[in-house]
């Protein structure tokens, strides 16, 4: 025949009381009042159907049976709590979980992640780029990179930096495209992000309403899109300051400087019950400096 256990709740405020021999004390320690750690008592006696305590006018005092029960279950309560607190533990030291919307995990976490990862060897980060939002309720995400603020109460959203947008080419494609069209005014060859279908209108609305497309590439992750730009292949809309590295060194140039629409904002997100952790306060200052550098460190240094 099968022994049923009693629950964990019952036993954890049992060997909290038999330790102290004292139901306050116990209270205290579990944060309970003493007549809801004598209730339980209670529950677990009439389920084991044995006396555990002697009630005395103003003491306690364990039962043979109970002392027994105690010296039995106290070791294996210990090892489950310390098996718990390990586990715990490895969880929030070893594992950081970001998602992160997919350019800004090529553009910016990649390349600058190991600076992170210097300061916390211990830590194994885990980054999943998708442009779907984030459930935190049903993930276990520690922190996310979204450029939009949904307002969910649950959730502390903080402002890294507004975006802007403005096109960006290749220096090849520029030189080339200028030799032909000397006043600027011929056809260009427009690469877009499929799921971005607002960036351009409003920029050329802002900027250059006549602009004259010869084609068009559309594809379907920006890190494509960034790759075409780079090998030459036409305009795309940039981002920044994701892009100011790739500016900075030469690889992509602005052909209409200083032509820049906002758009939104970076927001670094996380459950607002989680602000004070460790390691995501380290992250938000990690990920502020960095991108507070690339700001600084623009294309005209």
């Amino acid at each position: 025949m099968a022994v049923r256990l009693p629950s964990l709740n019952v036993l954890t405020a049992f060997e909290a009381a038999a330790r102290h021999v004292s139901f306050k004390e116990a209270a205290d320690e579990l944060c309970l009042t003493p007549s809801a750690v004598s209730h339980q008592i209670k529950v677990l006696e009439k389920e084991l159907n044995i006396a555990l305590f002697k009630r005395l006018n103003r003491a306690l005092e364990l039962t043979p049976q109970g002392a027994r029960y105690y010296a039995s279950i106290k070791g294996p309560l210990q090892q489950l709590k310390n098996a718990t607190s390990h586990l715990l533990s490895d969880q929030k030291v070893q594992q950081f979980r970001i998602n992160s919307i997919p350019f800004i995990t090529n553009t910016l976490l990649v390349p600058h992640l190991q600076s992170f990862k210097n300061n916390h060897p211990d830590l194994k980060i885990q980054i999943e780029s998708k442009v779907k939002r984030v459930d935190f309720g049903a993930s276990a995400t520690d922190v996310a990179i979204r450029y939009q603020n949904g307002g969910e109460p649950d959730l502390h959203y903080e402002e890294i930096t507004p975006i802007s947008i403005t096109p960006v080419c290749s220096p090849e494609y520029l030189e080339k495209y200028q030799v032909r069209y000397p006043n600027f005014d011929g056809p260009h060859n427009i690469i877009r992000l499929i799921n971005d279908p607002v960036s351009w209108p409003s920029w050329l609305d802002k900027w250059k309403p006549g602009i004259k497309v010869g084609d068009e590439l559309l594809l379907d992750n920006y890190q494509a899109v960034l790759d075409s730009a780079r090998r030459g292949f036409g305009l795309i809309m940039g981002y920044l300051p994701a892009l100011l590295p790739y500016i900075k060194n030469s690889e992509l140039v602005l052909p209409f400087p200083n032509q820049e629409c906002e758009m939104h904002h970076l927001y670094l997100v996380y459950q607002k019950s989680d602000k004070n952790l460790d390691t995501v306060q380290s992250f938000q200052v990690w990920f502020k400096k960095l991108v507070n550098g690339l700001t600084v460190a623009g294309p005209e240094d």
